[in-house]
């Protein structure tokens, strides 16, 4: 790079520093614009000390400098190669222009081209002070996931919400019709620093009814029974599918049981349904279905004390979370469970530069990996594979020793049946992991 005179060098970082409130060191994200590709994001570190500019851009190396009221940067790739050179100026608290820059040939594939390419980079946010606990209201609830739904609230890492959902049916904890229903989420929330390639963690602090009823279907899902069972069914059309929660003995009975049920109670285990990052790109889908960003997942230990990972795809990951179950049997055969809303309380953390591929939880037993996918067969082998996968790189393990571990300890759990997609999570107790040198 070009080497500049001290005293231009100088008044530009006098100038720079006065239009950004402070150097440019520190966290930007970059977003790059292509006629090839949708927009891309990437974390850029940057380190400057008198005109001179170092740091990294995603996992390319910058170099740099300073020239009057211009930026030039070189990004070299983790293999030597030349991976863009870009040019811009300061707009107000940003810094844009254009160049070129390596990107995928195609969303996901291996290799890449030298690209020509707008770009900006905006300042990532640092906090002010220690972590806050913040007090919710929701005025709005989504019934489709999407990154075109515009942030409720803004965290920081380290920061904890308490707010509360309404019901699969849109009833608020008062009874109050709030949305049209479709599993409706409170949210999304926009956590700073968070970006694509990064892991989301959440974890629930607290999940709890928030009212005395809750109410279930009472026909077996399709999916859930042959077709002949299925024809053969001479369902009640009046039955009565109200339960009345007991929070005190943590147990829920039915409000207008039949003779044969009216001795049953069930233990309630809060726990949401739904938890969900934006879907990758433009894509919508709605409040009832499920992929590798979250969503209706319906896994009945998705409760209070769970901690789940979800892979990041647009800046601030967009979090939003509902559809709370009073109690929930494996699959949710019926359609729904003991629908009720809740008051949840949750807490957010940051891996930075490393992304799950799919949905992942952790509770004080297990190890839990999401496998989600068209058919049962389908969502075992991608639950076992994340897991399998998640195994070798937290614990250093070949693939022999993971295939032995597996097939000592591994559990599987059908979580959700009746949607548009299976779900199945693989799990491994801790109790087992722990033994491992």
């Amino acid at each position: 790079m070009r080497s500049f005179a001290g005293a231009r060098i100088a008044a530009f970082s006098v100038w720079v520093a006065a239009a950004q409130g402070a150097s440019l060191s520190g966290e930007w994200m970059a977003e790059v614009s292509s006629a090839a590709s949708e927009p891309q994001f990437a974390r850029v570190v940057l380190r400057e000390q008198d005109g001179r500019i170092s740091g990294m851009w995603g996992e390319s190396r910058v170099d740099g400098g300073l020239s009057s009221r211009t930026i030039s940067l070189r990004l070299t790739g983790k293999n030597g190669e030349a991976a863009g050179t870009l040019l811009g100026k300061p707009s107000g608290e940003e810094f844009s222009g254009d160049g070129s820059l390596l990107l995928p040939r195609r969303m996901g594939t291996a290799g890449g081209d030298l690209q020509k390419i707008a770009w900006k980079l905006s300042r990532i946010p640092e906090r002010s002070g220690g972590p806050q606990t913040w007090e919710f209201e929701p005025k709005v609830f989504y019934s489709y996931y999407s990154a075109k739904n515009p942030p409720a609230l803004r965290i920081f890492p380290g920061d904890t919400v308490h707010t509360w959902t309404v019901d699969a049916g849109g009833l608020s904890p008062k009874m109050e019709r709030l949305s049209r229903g479709g599993d409706a989420t409170a949210g999304p929330f926009y956590v700073e620093g968070a970006l694509p390639g990064d892991t989301l963690v959440v974890k629930l602090d607290r999940v709890r009814t928030n009212r005395a009823t809750a109410r279930q279907g009472s026909r077996i899902n399709a999916h859930a029974v042959t077709t002949a069972y299925a024809a053969a069914a001479d369902y009640s059309p009046n039955f009565d599918g109200e339960w009345l929660l007991d929070g005190d003995r943590k147990t829920a009975r039915l409000s207008h049981p039949t003779e044969r049920l009216k001795n049953l109670t069930v233990p309630i285990l809060p726990m949401l349904g739904c938890l969900a990052v934006a879907p990758p790109g433009d894509e919508v889908y709605r409040g009832t279905d499920l992929g590798n960003f979250g969503g209706n997942m319906d896994y009945n230990q998705n409760v209070e004390g769970t901690t789940l990972y979800f892979p990041v795809f647009h800046p601030g990951g967009l979090f939003v979370l509902g559809d709370g179950h009073a109690a929930m049997g494996d699959g949710e055969v019926t359609g729904s469970a003991l629908e009720t809303s809740m008051d949840v309380t949750f807490t957010v953390e940051l891996v930075k530069g490393y992304a799950t591929a799919a949905p992942r939880a952790e509770t004080s037993e297990y190890l839990i990996s999401f496998g989600i996918a068209g058919s049962v067969p389908e969502a075992i082998q991608n639950a076992t594979s994340q897991l399998a996968s998640w195994l070798k790189r937290a614990y250093r393990l070949n693939d022999s020793e993971v295939a032995l571990l597996l097939g000592a300890v591994m559990k599987y759990d059908i979580t959700e049946l009746v949607d548009p997609k299976y779900n199945v999570v693989a799990k491994v107790p801790k109790s087992a992991l722990a033994l491992i040198q």
